[in-house]
């Protein structure tokens, strides 16, 4: 306000009626001026998606799980990354802050924007429509769950690793404890892979649904 004041040229003293009309309206004008700061491109993509229905089973991957992820993966600098079911880009943002660019797919014409803007790599729209053979080090992913859809994903996708490779995803509870045909047959081939399983903490997606 002081330095809007000098700019005005209310230099102190009395002054008139016209005098006050002219300094308020200068003021009003130099207020105006002030350049607002830009706004964030993807806060402002993320808060349009607010109630929205985005995506399949689209739950966020909460930060500090998806930095987990990336440390139980393993992921060391020159590795290739994949992120089949990207959302939002969380788990895309915990393994490029440890250096590595990865690859990620997301369905969604939304969520692709927010991959966009933050700089990320699509290498397609689809997972299932997407073949690129066994060229990963890494996987890391949280899949859609309904209709047993997780298990389907995470086996679709270890078949992209290279040998001695590994995948680190996000599923339900469901294959682990189902007695149905898809969800004992995961088990098997969990077992035959060498895989290992660990029940997250209750509440751990609470906080974070957009």
């Amino acid at each position: 306000a002081k330095d809007y004041a000098r700019r005005a040229s209310i230099t102190g003293g009395e002054m008139n009626v016209a005098q006050l009309e002219a300094a308020v309206k200068r003021l009003a004008e130099l207020r105006n001026q002030v350049p607002k700061a830009a706004e964030n491109p993807v806060a402002k993509l993320e808060r349009a998606l607010v109630g929205q229905t985005v995506g399949v089973d689209f739950f966020p991957t909460p930060p500090e799980i998806a930095q987990d992820m990336v440390e139980r993966a393993g992921i060391e600098d020159g590795m290739r990354v994949l992120e089949p079911s990207a959302g939002n880009g969380r788990i895309a943002d915990a393994v490029k802050a440890a250096g590595v660019e990865p690859d990620v797919v997301e369905v969604s014409s939304s969520l692709r924007e927010i991959l966009e803007a933050k700089g990320h790599n699509l290498v397609a729209q689809d997972f299932n429509d997407f073949n690129p053979g066994p060229v990963y080090d890494r996987v890391l992913m949280n899949p859609p769950f309904s209709e047993r859809m997780d298990v389907e994903h995470v086996r679709r996708a270890f078949g992209m690793l290279k040998p001695g490779g590994r995948l680190v995803a996000i599923m339900s509870e469901g294959p682990f404890f189902g007695s149905d045909k898809k969800a004992t047959a995961f088990r098997e081939w969990l077992d035959e892979n060498g895989g290992v399983s660990e029940k997250l903490p209750d509440g751990s997606f609470a906080k974070d649904r957009t």
